[in-house]
């Protein structure tokens, strides 16, 4: 990563003559070895997405699979038609956005986390409300994600973009400076007032805690996206017309962080404490589910970690990243699912029934991608394939509050994985049959199983390099010296299964090698 801190990017930007976007989109270049138009068309895609949520939402009503929520997107539509409201009927139809892909997500309906399903409808709100000003062409706006990607990049390096790590304000707060500043670079304004766009859209999103209804994405959340999405536009008019964040970004980032990290658990994305400990947040608890409420650091680099996954709803953390857990655990195993137990902690544990979280990680076990609309089906799928399964409640360790232990049986074959959903749909595996080997397949991963023997990294490094594989990390735990031993290796390369059977050939006291990869 070429920047670290908001300071050091406007610093880049300046320096340069350049745009936060630019940077970004040279940034990616350079990390991923794609070319720029193939990084501009998937973001295109990703822009697809969020105008198909727009409207969906907002030329008929969508109801949540719970019924607490929906329509309301359609309304604030037909109201702004009206003419007669407080607010300018246009700067409404940014509520009216905001609140439609909310909904669509609360409906397991196809989104863009930007940075997280719980904040998804801020940013597309805004973009496509510049779309129809008329000032911006579609590829500027295309552009223009990179610099949300970027700034959105800093804030979950520095602070956090999960609502279980850091509450609300990690999350809306995030995707409301990042469409704030994103907002300032598109109409022309400078690196600087982009980050003053920053730091004035976060520190009104301080102590924001998140606190879901039934542990739902749909009260307070939805709500919370149309309001903020208006604070966006006007934290963006408030940099260009020239008012400075007194406090820098960087240090309201780190502010948000702190605060984050002094909120309660119950305040967390538990669904304990806040708006769902109130009687009526209680009972809407009991009519969804039938029970009472009980009280019980990951790294980003890409773009497309911040501006999306493309997901199926409610939750990045709780839904999309349990369909990557469970992805991971499917190619690990590497035949037919049998059975499956799934042991949640935390978050996971309060509130897997109304997130989706068991029928997202079915869905992955069952091999189905975090778009694949099939996801909210996996039950059914489950059943059909002769696939029984448990879930249970167990602390697990010193993890993320977004943890489960993935037991995971075929017809000859059995693999234990215990991984974290970090926030935005990245997830990092934590323990691999007990050996707490960490990766997170975004990158081509060989997991190698094999008799530890000295200068066994050194064979396998040589192996790559002579064949043109670039290794990004490494590691090695084994079970005793001599012993039996996992080796995770993780490439830049984009296709390695050409590698597979060169090192199964190659070396000697090789068991078994797997490739671990979610494009």
């Amino acid at each position: 990563m070429s920047f670290t801190s908001l300071k050091e990017l406007i610093e880049l930007a300046e320096k340069g003559n350049t745009t936060i976007a630019q940077i970004m989109l040279k940034t990616e270049e350079e990390q991923k070895g794609i070319p720029k138009h193939q990084l501009l068309e998937k973001m295109l895609e990703q822009l697809g997405v969020m105008e198909e949520a727009v409207r969906k939402g907002t030329e008929s009503p969508v109801k949540s699979r719970t019924g607490l929520t929906g329509g309301d997107g359609y309304r604030m539509k037909l109201y702004a038609r009206k003419g007669m409201s407080y607010i300018a009927p246009k700067t409404l139809d940014t509520l009216s956005y905001a609140l439609s892909v909310s909904e669509v997500n609360a409906a397991m309906g196809r989104i863009a986390a930007t940075p997280t399903a719980g904040a998804a409808g801020i940013l597309p709100a805004v973009l496509i409300h510049a779309i129809e000003s008329g000032r911006f062409k579609r590829d500027e706006i295309v552009l223009s994600m990179f610099t949300a990607s970027a700034l959105g990049l800093v804030i979950a390096n520095k602070a956090s973009i999960s609502g279980a790590a850091g509450g609300c304000q990690a999350e809306v707060g995030s995707a409301t400076a990042m469409a704030a500043g994103t907002l300032v670079e598109l109409a022309g304004g400078t690196p600087s007032q982009v980050g003053n766009a920053v730091g004035i859209a976060l520190k009104n999103s301080l102590g924001l805690v998140c606190d879901p209804v039934a542990g739902l994405v749909e009260i307070p959340c939805i709500i919370r996206n149309g309001l903020h999405a208006i604070t966006a536009q006007a934290a963006a008019d408030m940099a260009l017309a020239g008012v400075n964040s007194v406090i820098p970004p960087d240090e309201v980032i780190y502010v948000m962080h702190e605060v984050g990290q002094q909120m309660p658990e119950s305040l967390r994305e538990t669904g304990i404490g806040g708006l769902a400990g109130t009687p009526t947040g209680k009972k809407l608890m009991g009519k969804v589910f039938n029970k009472k409420t009980v009280s019980q650091p990951a790294k980003y680099q890409s773009a497309y970690e911040i501006i999306g996954p493309i997901m199926v709803g409610p939750s990045s953390s709780h839904t999309a990243g349990a369909v990557r857990i469970g992805r991971i655990a499917n190619q690990l195993l590497n035949e037919k699912p049998v059975h499956v137990k799934f042991p949640f902690m935390g978050s996971f544990a309060e509130t897997y029934e109304g997130h989706g979280t068991d029928v997202a990680l079915l869905a992955g076990v069952l091999g189905l991608a975090t778009s694949d609309e099939k996801v909210p089906h996996a039950k059914q799928l489950a059943e059909q394939n002769d696939l029984s399964y448990e879930f249970t409640k167990r602390i697990l360790g010193s993890y993320h509050p977004n943890t489960v232990l993935i037991e995971l049986e075929g017809e000859t074959r059995r693999i234990k994985i215990l991984a974290s959903s970090l926030g935005g749909g990245k997830v990092e595996v934590q323990e691999l049959d007990d050996y707490p080997l960490k990766f997170s397949g975004e990158r081509p991963t060989l997991v190698i199983r094999h008799i530890d023997k000295k200068g066994f990294l050194a064979e396998l490094s040589n192996i790559l390099n002579k064949h043109g594989f670039n290794i990004a990390r490494l590691g090695l735990e084994r079970a005793k010296k001599g012993g039996s031993a996992v080796t995770i290796c993780e490439v830049d390369e984009r296709s390695v299964t050409t590698i597979v059977p060169i090192l199964k050939k190659e070396l000697a006291i090789l068991e078994d090698i797997l490739l671990v990869h979610l494009p």
